[in-house]
């Protein structure tokens, strides 16, 4: 149906409004922002309302419901024009409405001339950016990749493109389905994409890019390194650099069930997003206003407070996304600034669950506070959202955006190509514990007199699952933790701070160590850095926007870094950064337990175990494994995979489950937990001591002295940086990096 040419629809839709505001008891308005001018707005128009499967965590390149078109609504109002906009290129020569194509992800340019959107021509092609003009003529296909699915642009005040894609080739850490990361690509003489580069390097999803006035770039990204499963906000600038979290990574303490989506600025540099929990249906929820200038607290709800779908078991009156801000000339100056957004009045949850479900939504529009709130359109067959004014940006409530040119140290390490950057952390001890982490204790005295806890720094990167399916990422094991490997290790200097030279263009986090090289604070995020950048940080702490710290941070032409505040030199720089694939202790392999398909490998955990302990826990210990604790493989163990073999071994089980270690009091624990070595009575027997007590409350002494296999430092310790250590070290790099069974990917 070209809706463009159907005056009965438009009959249906006119009448469907006034039932709507007949049962509300607000008679529909004559015209809903029509005294701003002769504005209009771009939209999606679905069929996807009978789709229950849906949720808050899909990807949209798993989302295409052929027939999604985008439409023009001039002026905006229930009486306005409408016109399918891409209807022509989504239907061109297919007769099968099951194999029509797809449009989504309205963008306006900054002078409101061009729509910038992501189309797939057919069921059978790939998402690809396309501009054109705001009548759907000139159309221009921007992308033209043959791998992986472009989508979600967004106009740089540079003139660069943003967009997301999973020409990564990698699969997400949880669901294991195509990652989008965010992109930049600068337009060619013809305003194709060009130069098109890679600026996000999350290993799970970098979504709805929107950018700020300020230039920088807010976008939703999905967490998942460990524990952590949200969706907060973060911001990056356009060239890459500086990625942090904005808003929801800690709290409010309900945030880590939310998921933030579709971030909108405000007149005031504000923010108003959807908010939802992961498995939302439908993906709807509330809106609300955040506050970026202030705490992680500030957040306000516009919508009733049924919403979002919550886990609570209550039935949902209503459903909302896709705000946008838009200005209304005519109103009173205190209800100028109104939001466009999407609801379906159905009610969802509660005793409706297990009944067929449907969603409805339309375009509305209300003022900022959640009042008034007003239907412009709706198709009662169809959902609509994801509203955009077609304005130029100057006449948007943010105004244009300031252009944030590209990090020149960041321009030089690209020509040059460089392939590290480097990372500067002012205190590793200032920081923040909402993460349910300890903060070390910077009084403490070490074996060896250096007073400070956190004595080395541990840096690790992903070991990304690729899509292709001649791949196979191997079983990961007892643990939330994804595939990582090892880069490299770095001294913390005595007040807290580092600087390390890191790989570039990689998803790394960083763990701070004992003197033992054990973990005490786990970075539960991926970072980056770009080639050549220079990155500041102050420690683990809320968010760069709201850290007064930073702002007084100053690198020197020396390349050090000072506090102009305190006037106080760090004692790490720039200048003296530790390449840490340097160090001694740094790998270039992974740390596996086990591999079946080559049982003789050297390097794994298993092997450590034969080579250390097999004397008193193997087959030949004429008593049995000393205290019943067998750390030899089985025959059914040194199997290849498949043939109904478990897939992990039997020795890895009993070190990873069970409760195999006897406490001090009876009690049981397992000998390693993804709490980290210190926490693992493995380490305590190796070390002869509870690591995290010393008070030895839970340990239980042994008749035998574990810390006789290692080689002895003069300070009476085993040290595991010692070149004599290195399977001590493996051990502690097993348990740190989260006790999985495989981090490799191999060929199947």
């Amino acid at each position: 149906m070209r809706l463009c040419e159907t005056t009965t629809f438009r009959t249906a839709v006119t009448g469907f409004a006034a039932v709507l505001f007949a049962a509300c008891g607000t008679p529909p308005p004559d015209d809903i922002l029509l005294r701003s001018g002769p504005s209009a707005i771009v939209f999606v128009s679905e069929p996807s309302q009978h789709d229950a499967g849906r949720n808050a965590m899909e990807s949209n390149i798993n989302e295409f419901y052929p027939g999604t078109d985008l439409l023009l609504l001039t002026p905006i109002s229930p009486q306005g024009e409408l016109r399918n906009l891409t209807a022509q290129y989504t239907q061109a020569g297919i007769s099968d409405p099951d194999d029509y194509g797809a449009a989504v992800d309205p963008e306006v340019s900054l002078d409101g001339s061009k729509i910038l959107f992501s189309m797939k021509i057919n069921r059978s092609a790939r998402w690809h950016l396309y501009e054109m003009n705001t009548d759907g003529s000139g159309l221009l296909q921007l992308t033209d990749q043959t791998e992986g699915h472009d989508m979600d642009p967004a106009y740089l005040p540079s003139g660069q493109i943003i967009f997301t894609s999973t020409r990564s080739g990698i699969v997400d850490e949880y669901e294991r389905r195509d990652s989008p990361l965010l992109h930049v690509g600068d337009r060619a003489a013809d305003g194709r994409l060009t130069a098109i580069r890679q600026i996000s390097f999350n290993q799970s999803h970098d979504t709805n890019p929107m950018v700020h006035s300020s230039g920088k770039v807010i976008y939703s990204r999905w967490e998942h390194l460990g524990n952590p499963n949200k969706f907060p906000l973060f911001v990056i600038n356009p060239d890459g650099t500086r990625p942090f979290v904005m808003y929801g990574n800690h709290s409010p303490r309900e945030s880590g069930s939310r998921v933030f989506l579709e971030a909108r600025e405000l007149s005031d540099g504000g923010i108003v997003c959807s908010v939802m929990e992961r498995n939302s249906p439908f993906e709807g929820g509330a809106i609300a206003i955040i506050d970026i200038s202030s705490s992680d607290d500030n957040l306000t709800f516009i919508t009733p407070s049924s919403a979002p779908f919550n886990n609570t078991g209550n039935v949902t009156s209503s459903l909302y996304k896709t705000p946008h801000p838009i200005i209304d000339k005519g109103a009173p100056a205190s209800r100028r600034e109104k939001i466009l957004l999407a609801m379906s009045p159905i009610p969802v949850g509660g005793e409706m669950e297990g009944e067929e479900r449907e969603a409805d939504y339309g375009i509305y529009v209300m003022d900022k506070d959640g009042a008034n709130i007003r239907l412009i359109f709706n198709d009662p067959t169809r959902n609509e959202y994801d509203a955009i004014p077609v304005l130029p940006r100057d006449e948007m409530p943010a105004g244009l955006p300031n252009v944030i040119p590209q990090d020149p140290n960041v321009t030089s390490g690209l020509a040059s190509g460089q392939t590290t950057g480097l990372f500067f952390d002012g205190n590793v001890y200032d920081r923040a514990t909402n993460d349910g982490q300890m903060r070390p204790d910077r009084n403490h005295v070490n074996a060896d007199g250096v007073v400070g806890e956190a004595r080395f720094l541990r840096i690790l990167e992903a070991v990304p699952l690729p899509k292709s399916s001649g791949m196979r990422g191997g079983p990961i094991g007892n643990t939330n933790l994804e595939k990582q490997r090892v880069v490299g290790y770095a001294p913390i200097r005595s007040d807290g701070s580092f600087s390390v030279e890191v790989p570039a263009n990689r998803s790394l986090h960083m763990q701070t160590l004992d003197e033992n090289g054990m973990m005490l604070v786990n970075q539960i995020t991926w970072v980056q850095v770009m080639p050549g950048e220079r990155r500041l940080c102050t420690g683990c702490h809320d968010s760069h926007s709201r850290d007064q710290i930073i702002n007084d941070l100053e690198i020197t032409e020396a390349a050090q870094v000072i506090n102009r505040s305190t006037g106080s030199m760090y004692e790490a720089g720039f200048d003296d950064a530790t390449l840490v694939t340097a160090h001694s202790a740094a790998r270039t392999d992974t740390v596996d337990f086990f591999d079946r398909n080559a049982p003789s490998r050297g390097n794994t955990v298993q092997a450590v175990l034969e080579a250390r302990c097999l004397p008193c826990h193997g087959f030949t210990n004429p008593g049995g494994p000393a205290g019943g604790l067998r750390l030899e493989n089985l025959e059914t163990d040194k199997a290849p995979p498949g043939n109904g073999m478990g897939e992990t071994t039997s020795v890895y089980d009993s070190l990873t489950s069970g409760n195999r270690y006897r406490e001090a009091d009876g009690g049981s624990r397992d000998y390693v937990t993804d709490d980290g070595a210190r926490r693992s009575p493995l380490m305590w027997v190796m070390f002869d001591r509870q690591l995290n007590d010393p008070d030895n409350e839970e340990y239980r002494p042994l008749t035998f002295d574990h810390t006789a296999l290692w080689s002895i430092d003069q300070f009476g310790r085993p040290d595991p940086f010692l070149p004599a250590n290195r399977d001590l070290l493996t051990l502690i790099e097993w348990i740190d990096a989260g006790t999985q069974y495989s981090n490799t990917v191999e060929k199947e």
